[in-house]
């Protein structure tokens, strides 16, 4: 049994290690990580502040920071001091800073339809469900991690 769970995991990692040099996954990742992302974030909430911005990124509060750095010096995002606390910063998404997003996302949908086209919709319906059930096993995944650290701090 080992060996077979071996074999599964060396597998599992190879296709995710060849995955992550797709193009697909390059332009998808804009979407998760760094300014796409910040401003996807924007689209859906309207304003928001910095440090909502670098919890919802997953990224710390300095890197949040050149984040809005760069996308105001582009013009896609504007910020100004909160009526509601002035010792806050609300961030908005400007015209332009929508117009780049849907740009992009204009793209990302172009090139997911082609990877319908090419697999076929089984199999993508297939591959969202086990997409989707990976992403419902994290939290498991998570919990289980921190339970197995808390053992092997009990047992020293």
């Amino acid at each position: 049994m080992e060996k077979d769970k071996t074999a599964l995991r060396d597998g599992l990692i190879a296709e995710l290690w060849r995955m992550n040099k797709m193009d697909i996954i390059l332009h998808l990742r804009e979407f998760v990580e760094g300014e796409t992302a910040a401003l996807w974030f924007l689209r859906s909430c309207e304003t928001a502040t910095p440090s909502q911005i670098s919890e919802n990124l997953n990224v710390s509060r300095a890197r949040a920071a050149n984040i809005l750095r760069s996308l105001r010096q582009k013009g896609f995002v504007e910020m100004e001091i909160a009526s509601s606390d002035r010792r806050k910063m609300d961030v908005r998404l400007t015209d332009a800073g929508r117009r780049s997003l849907e740009e992009k996302y204009a793209f990302l949908v172009r090139y997911f339809d082609l990877y319908v086209d090419v697999l076929g919709g089984e199999d993508i319906a297939e591959l969202t469900r086990l997409l989707h059930k990976t992403a419902d096993c994290e939290a498991l995944l998570a919990t289980n991690k921190m339970n197995q650290q808390a053992e092997e701090r009990y047992d020293r």
